[in-house]
């Protein structure tokens, strides 16, 4: 039998997600958010008086809610950024290999050269894996931050946000510079826990895992992660002070000028609170999504439109 080459491998796992546990596309995550869906809708139903079956069909089992212009979109970028990562991008990969390497070399300055190898204890590891989980929220905190903030990131940050319907696909839709960052990102956050860890305890790098992933994301994706992007109100209620809920996500996406730059965080809540971009689920009503701006654009229009913009405003200047 002959081998695939790796990219075709990449791509097919980025094509593929439902059997990828780091993925929130992975099986375990949309059964757990199916499952939430229906206690959502029968609260909802429970209190309007009808049956359950219909708020399904009206919510849920819908063409024009899985197959319109802005999905439609969404399923050609979710293919398009699989391509670009399996053949484009790839040497970006390498990126957390570098800076770990960076990271030993600046730490082993502070202890004569050597590593502290600190024997690994089982609390050690799920308070290591909490610091590397906390630090790499605050990374894409800060991150999304700066691409509404930074008007030449938030043109190209536009496309996220021209979604008019959010499924979990629209998690994906990002321009192809945007992937880039992100993958940039993602290298800081996993280069420096690899290269903290190996200095502290000498070992190859570990973690606490549930199916190969950082538990405590694990269970992040478990508790309605895919509903982020979605028209289901799932409020944690009081705990939207630490934790960020869906319908909390859906209030950044809304076009109503009140909610503009607001709730930024993927899983904890407290960078929008020290940031003053916290609102909470009970402060809002009904959502309507996108930009208020022209939305029926070419897919190959929101890929150029940020590089025009940035070049008329050079000119500008």
């Amino acid at each position: 039998m002959f081998e695939q080459p790796e990219n075709w491998t990449r791509l097919q796992k980025l094509l593929f997600q439902f059997d990828e546990p780091t993925s929130r596309l992975y099986h375990v995550n949309i059964i757990s958010s199916l499952l939430l869906v229906i206690l959502v809708l029968w609260i909802v139903a429970r209190q309007e008086k009808m049956p359950l079956k219909t708020l399904l069909s009206r919510w849920i089992l819908r063409k024009k809610y899985w197959w319109n212009h802005s999905t439609k979109q969404d399923y050609l970028i979710y293919f398009l950024n699989a391509l670009f990562k399996s053949f484009l991008f790839v040497p970006l990969f390498e990126g957390s290999f570098h800076i770990s390497q960076a990271v030993i070399r600046f730490l082993v300055k502070f202890s004569s050269g050597d590593l502290l190898n600190i024997p690994v204890s089982n609390a050690g590891l799920v308070l290591f894996t909490l610091a590397v989980f906390i630090w790499d929220d605050f990374l894409r905190f800060f991150h999304h931050w700066l691409m509404h903030k930074i008007p030449w990131l938030w043109e190209f940050h536009k496309l996220h946000h021209s979604a008019r319907v959010l499924t979990p696909v629209t998690l994906y839709r990002a321009h192809p510079v945007e992937s880039i960052l992100a993958i940039l990102r993602n290298s800081l956050s996993l280069g420096v826990a690899i290269g903290v860890f190996i200095f502290l305890f000498g070992s190859s790098f570990s973690l606490w895992t549930l199916l190969g992933i950082n538990g405590f994301g694990f269970i992040f994706n478990l508790v309605g992660a895919n509903l982020r992007h979605s028209h289901i109100p799932l409020s944690f209620g009081p705990f939207e002070r630490f934790l960020i809920s869906p319908i909390q996500h859906q209030v950044h996406h809304s076009k109503d000028v009140r909610h503009y730059d607001k709730n930024f965080g993927v899983s904890l809540a407290i960078w929008d609170g020290l940031f003053g971009s916290l609102v909470f689920s009970k402060e809002v009503s009904k959502l309507r999504f996108g930009l208020n701006e022209r939305f029926r654009k070419s897919l190959w229009e929101h890929y150029k439109a940020p590089f025009v913009t940035l070049g008329k405003r050079l000119l500008r200047k």
